[in-house]
């Protein structure tokens, strides 16, 4: 007999057999179009489900695109990106702001402006059979966008695009029958429109994620834009949940623009839109994190971000009980080389890294730990190459091969247990309870993580 429990937000998932259980901090959202032929209005590729951003279709007004991704799914997320552009443009002025929103972007920052999802089960090569239209949506203004849809008795999915002809290069569909919450969405500046349109690696953030855990495949979807302010993002908040609806993390990279030249004139304020942005998405259901800001390469610059950024984030992070995120400063300053010869922005390397640094750092997230339960004595599992706990005696048991500190996160990142460790040997903690997050740092500078139960 099987028990399956699933908790949504990224929260606690349990799949149980007898008495083994699997243990998660995410559902998974497995991809279903990798590979498969795109049936087209201007004939069939696979450029579109190739998993390699930058090589696009173009798509006129009145063209569509069409893929079977088989059937036994009650429902999909549909995601597209337009690459190198900014998410949107300069030009867009969203009612009741005032003015428009300041970018380096132009008007041909877009994506397609007027489009339908439709499903079939009878198709056989997109044109034929007969369609449902699923979705609508009139007056979009973003490049890079998804949506679910239902898709019950469905095998055919199938994109019209009716204004605003673009170039599309991925078009991902994913399994959503679970309630998948692996969906991310990457709002930045223009370093991000750099790392995730302008300059994609061959490995982004969902592929380092899906190499280490291969059960997962993560959404992407893609919100950088040049010479935006913090204000802007807090402004329009709003719009950008609704623009970004269904993704349940937000992995932030902002301020390089309010801190410009080292100044901390605009740091309150950076503080109090970033306040606000934290305030919105847990408000909607999403889990925001933040990057710490890129160090420039002050021999090209001449200015370095002032490190008050970097401390605010900090503070914000922990007293909002948020999920770090990844160091840039520290990693470019140690690897001024993949600055762009401009000393801000990332080149390709950089850009790598990135998004390396943000998969590493989200590792924990998609761990899963077995448990068998049995006995009075609750159980703890949990253990990585420098440390490893168990149950003794109502407390944790903690056997560190070196010295360090321990912290106990819970899934939504709260820190709610530290322990210093001065030397290898035994200690032990008081025991908390349910399912939580283990991150060991080492004196050397290494940090390991482990998802550990407690029942």
């Amino acid at each position: 007999m099987s028990v399956k429990e699933n908790r949504g937000k990224g929260a606690l998932v349990i799949v149980c057999a007898a008495l083994i259980c699997q243990l998660s901090a995410m559902t998974a959202n497995p991809i279903l179009s990798r590979g498969k032929t795109v049936y087209t209005s201007s004939g069939n590729s696979t450029i579109l489900t190739d998993d390699k951003f930058g090589p696009s279709w173009n798509a006129g007004n009145n063209s569509w695109l069409a893929i079977n991704v088989g059937t036994g799914h009650s429902k999909v997320f549909v995601n597209w990106n337009v690459p190198y552009t900014n998410w949107f443009d300069s030009v867009w002025n969203e009612p009741g702001t005032g003015s428009p929103v300041k970018t380096c972007g132009g008007a041909n920052d877009k994506g397609p402006v007027a489009y339908t999802f439709q499903t079939s089960s009878n198709s056989t090569n997109g044109s034929d059979g007969t369609w449902t239209t699923a979705l609508t949506i009139t007056g979009n203004k973003v490049s890079s966008r998804g949506h679910v849809i239902p898709f019950t008795d469905a095998s055919w999915v199938k994109m019209n695009i009716t204004v605003g002809g673009v170039a599309l290069d991925e078009f991902e569909v994913f399994d959503m029958s679970n309630n998948g919450t692996d969906i991310w969405f990457f709002p930045g500046t223009s370093i991000s429109q750099m790392t995730y349109k302008s300059t994609p690696p061959t490995l982004n953030f969902a592929d380092v994620v899906h190499t280490a855990n291969p059960t997962f495949n993560p959404v992407m979807i893609r919100a950088g834009i040049g010479c935006i302010l913090s204000v802007y993002v807090s402004t329009l908040v709003s719009f950008y949940l609704d623009m970004s609806r269904g993704a349940k993390y937000w992995a932030i990279e902002m301020g390089t623009n309010d801190a410009y030249n080292n100044g901390v004139s605009g740091l309150a304020a950076f503080k109090t839109n970033m306040q606000i942005i934290i305030d919105s998405c847990k408000a909607a259901g999403v889990q925001p994190i933040i990057a710490r800001l890129l160090s420039t390469d002050s021999s090209k610059t001449k200015w370095q971000v002032n490190y008050a950024y970097e401390t605010t984030i900090d503070s914000m992070t922990k007293a909002n009980k948020l999920i770090p995120g990844p160091d840039l400063y520290t990693y470019f300053l140690n690897h001024p080389e993949e600055h762009n010869p401009d000393g801000i922005h990332p080149n390709p390397t950089g850009a790598a890294s990135i998004q390396r640094l943000w998969a590493q750092k989200m590792d924990s997230l998609y761990k899963t730990t077995s448990v068998k339960k049995g006995g009075a004595e609750p159980l703890v599992s949990g253990s990585a190459r420098s440390f490893s706990l168990s149950a003794i005696k109502g407390r944790i048991g903690i056997q560190a091969l070196c010295a360090g500190v321990l912290r106990l996160f819970t899934t939504n990142g709260a820190l709610f247990k530290t322990l210093k460790i001065p030397a290898a040997g035994s200690y032990s903690l008081p025991m908390p309870t349910g399912l939580c997050i283990a991150r060991f740092s080492s004196k050397i500078g290494s940090e390991e993580t482990s998802l550990v139960a407690l029942h």
